[in-house]
């Protein structure tokens, strides 16, 4: 027999009200926290703030009932303690706080205290010079700023460019990865983690995305030239080095 789950947004949204896009949000994050991603599966939103009711195919019951209990003693995977995180942050981005039952038993329970979580204790700005790599997939603007979407992995970054850059920022689009250089601002938050809010882009250089075979490959191509014939490569180099010091 399949478990039945209800996931309630209790806050400003009804069914009628929440946007599409942000109940999507929601159910993908319920997801991840879940696991089990075959087996668990949307059913219906009903009335009464927000009330989504979803499904545990059988055999995946007892796992999802244990991740659940991992959660609630913090032991969890990464991923659902993650996926929690970002639930509880956006119910509380949305005034609402939440929580998570199996519909008969309550068996699994999460509450999600939202709007009722203190706050978070945050250290920031932190300003500095550094690097982010990452892929180009946007590039838009229509005043003195260049705004650009950089991804690297499964992280998103929102990056600004003087508009002198923008004809070239434009031309990196979805071109491979580029490193740019300029000057970022964190925020260091409860959790240990590091939080980029803002990073202005001073220049850029593309990045070799070739296979390592292919490095292997150029080097083969070059050849040792006359290090191949050397009995003591080592001793030679101290002794070019010596030379080259004794000159100046």
């Amino acid at each position: 027999m399949r478990k039945e789950l209800i996931f309630k947004i209790d806050g400003q949204y009804r069914p009628d009200t929440i946007p599409l896009e942000r109940l999507g949000d929601y159910l993908s994050e319920l997801g991840k926290m879940l696991g089990e991603k075959a087996n668990v599966h949307f059913e219906a939103v009903a009335a009464g703030s927000t009330i989504v009711h979803a499904f545990v195919d059988e055999v995946a019951e007892p796992k999802v009932r244990r991740r659940v209990k991992l959660l609630a003693a913090g032991e969890a995977p990464s991923a659902a303690q993650s996926a929690y995180a970002r639930l509880d942050g956006m119910l509380r981005d949305d005034n609402s706080t939440g929580y998570l039952v199996s519909g008969t038993d309550n068996v699994i329970r999460v509450d999600f205290p939202g709007r009722n979580r203190p706050d978070d204790l945050v250290y920031g700005p932190i300003k500095q010079i550094g690097t982010l790599d990452g892929v180009v997939f946007r590039v838009e603007g229509r005043d003195a700023t260049v705004h650009v979407g950089v991804m690297d992995g499964q992280s998103t970054y929102a990056l600004e460019a003087p508009a002198g850059l923008g004809h070239d920022l434009a031309m990196l689009f979805r071109s491979g990865p580029i490193r740019f250089r300029g000057e970022g601002t964190w925020y260091r938050l409860a959790t240990g983690e590091w939080d980029l809010r803002k990073f202005k882009i001073e220049g850029f250089e593309r990045l070799d995305d070739a296979p390592v075979s292919a490095a292997i490959d150029r080097l083969r191509e070059i050849g040792l030239g006359g290090w191949g014939k050397s009995i003591d490569p080592i001793a030679d180099l101290a002794a070019e080095r010596d030379d080259r010091e004794s000159e100046h």
